[in-house]
C-alpha cells in the first residue's frame, strides 16, 4: 500500500479568507454609500491573499506562498488592532467615533486575518515537527 498525504487545506482557508476580505471591502465601501477609498482596505489584503492560497496549491510553490499569506495577515491583523476600543464601545452600548458600518468591516478584518494567521502559524509547527520526525 502507498502512503499518500492528502494535500493541504490552509491554501483554500487562504483562499476562502481573501475572498470573505474582498466581500468585507466591497460591502463597507458600497454599502456604506462612501467614496473613501479606505473602505476597500480589506478588499487590498483579500486580493493577493486569496490569489496567493491560489498559487500555493502547488507543492512547488506551497511554502513560498503561504509565508507570504501569513506575512499579510499579520500586517492585516496589526492594522486593525486599534479597533478594539471602538468594537468595545459599540458592544457596551456607548457612541464610538466613526460609524458602526466601518467599525464592524474593521473588526471583521480583524477577525479573519487573526484566524488566518493562527491557521497558517499551526500549520508552519506542524510541518517543523514532522520534519523532526
Amino acid at each position: 500500500m502507498s502512503s499518500t498525504t492528502a494535500p493541504p487545506r490552509e491554501p483554500l482557508v487562504a483562499v476562502g479568507v481573501g475572498v470573505a476580505l474582498c466581500l468585507v471591502g466591497l460591502a463597507s465601501f458600497l454599502g456604506t454609500g462612501t467614496s473613501s477609498v479606505t473602505a476597500l482596505i480589506p478588499l487590498f489584503f483579500g486580493l493577493p491573499i486569496a490569489a496567493l492560497g491560489w498559487l500555493a496549491r502547488s507543492p512547488a510553490r506551497l511554502r513560498l506562498c503561504m509565508h507570504l499569506v501569513a506575512a499579510l495577515a499579520l500586517l492585516g491583523l496589526l492594522g486593525t488592532l486599534n479597533v478594539l476600543p471602538a468594537l468595545s464601545d459599540l458592544v457596551l452600548g456607548k457612541q464610538p467615533p466613526g460609524s458602526a458600518a466601518a467599525i464592524l468591516a474593521r473588526g471583521a478584518m480583524l477577525l479573519l486575518c487573526g484566524g488566518l494567521l493562527a491557521v497558517c502559524v499551526a500549520s508552519f509547527v506542524r510541518v517543523r515537527r514532522q520534519r523532526r520526525g
